[in-house]
This record gives C-alpha cells, sequence and structure tokens, in this order.
C-alpha cells in the first residue's frame, strides 16, 4: 500500500506546473532581464519607498541604516563634502572595483523636500562613473527636478539590471 503525503503532492504538483508552464511565455532570458530592469527602475522613480529607508547623516557622512549589499565593500561613492549653495548643480560619482557584474546604475536622490528623481549611468569598472544633479535626472512624471533646495539629499545607488541597492550617499545644500 502506497500512502502520499501533502508535501509530497505539492512537490510533485509543483514539478508538473514548471513543465507544463515553462517554454509558454516566448521571452528570452536576456528580453526577462530587460523587462525586470524598466519595471525595477520606473518602481523606484514612481516610488520611493521601493529602495531601502536609508537617510544620509551628514555628520557621519554615511546612511542609517546602511544600506548592504551582497558586495557592499566594492563601492566607493562622492558627493560634495561641505555645503553646497543652493541652485548650484552637484556632482555625484561611483566607482566599483573589477569584480563587479554590475554594468549600469541606477541613481536615485531624495531631496530634502521630499521629492525624488532618478538617472541612469553606465557603469565603468575601476573607474569613476558620474551624473550631474539635478541635470541629469527625472521625476516620475518624466518631468525635471527643481534645483537642489536647503537640506539634507540623500542618494542610493542601485543595480539597474536587478534594482538591488549597492550604496548610499548624501550632500547637504546650505
Amino acid at each position: 500500500m502506497q500512502t502520499s503525503t501533502p508535501l509530497l503532492a505539492a512537490l510533485c504538483g509543483s514539478a508538473l506546473l514548471l513543465v507544463g508552464c515553462g517554454g509558454g511565455h516566448g521571452h528570452s532570458p536576456e528580453e526577462l532581464d530587460a523587462m525586470i530592469a524598466d519595471t525595477v527602475r520606473a518602481s523606484a522613480a514612481a516610488d520611493p519607498s521601493a529602495l531601502p529607508d536609508a537617510v544620509f547623516d551628514p555628520d557621519a557622512f554615511m546612511c542609517s541604516p546602511a544600506v548592504d549589499s551582497p558586495a557592499s565593500d566594492t563601492w566607493r561613492t562622492e558627493a560634495p563634502r561641505s555645503g553646497v549653495t543652493p541652485g548650484e548643480p552637484v556632482r555625484l560619482g561611483v566607482l566599483a572595483d573589477a569584480d563587479t557584474d554590475v554594468s549600469g546604475v541606477t541613481v536615485t536622490v531624495r531631496a530634502a523636500d521630499g521629492t525624488s528623481s532618478s538617472a541612469d549611468a553606465d557603469l565603468v569598472r575601476e573607474s569613476w562613473s558620474h551624473v550631474d544633479y539635478p541635470q541629469d535626472f527625472s521625476l516620475a512624471d518624466g518631468g525635471s527636478p527643481d534645483a537642489p533646495t536647503q537640506g539634507v539629499h540623500t542618494v542610493i545607488w542601485s543595480d539597474s539590471a536587478s534594482g538591488a541597492a549597492l550604496t548610499c550617499d548624501g550632500f547637504t545644500v546650505e
């Protein structure tokens, strides 16, 4: 007499489901990766809460809570360390070592006034990649962000392909 446990039945059902649904979507893995990346970028721009809830602390020059990535020690960031004049553009940079498999980054700036905008940048390993805020950035509705206003601005760098947060930085407008 053979008995079936609920776990065994669930596993068999899952296997049948995978076999039956495996090739029906018609997209290559590369196309699926691109579709996921587009969705992540749109989500990050439209809903900044999809990103880590980190805030830049200008006294410690770090974000709290820290943005942890599997390879957080491979990332270095660049932002002004002294107060920026209101209306002045801000140069932001990121540097990754040769071991990263990330090829593009999405930079999201949470402004002091609560707005959020983002920009994409190609990543050149072992070389600084830069963007200028607000010139290179766009809001979720496609508009351009205003010139930086007074207060602390948090900068979150994410993998453009997966949406995974990589590192965090920030700057202060006086």
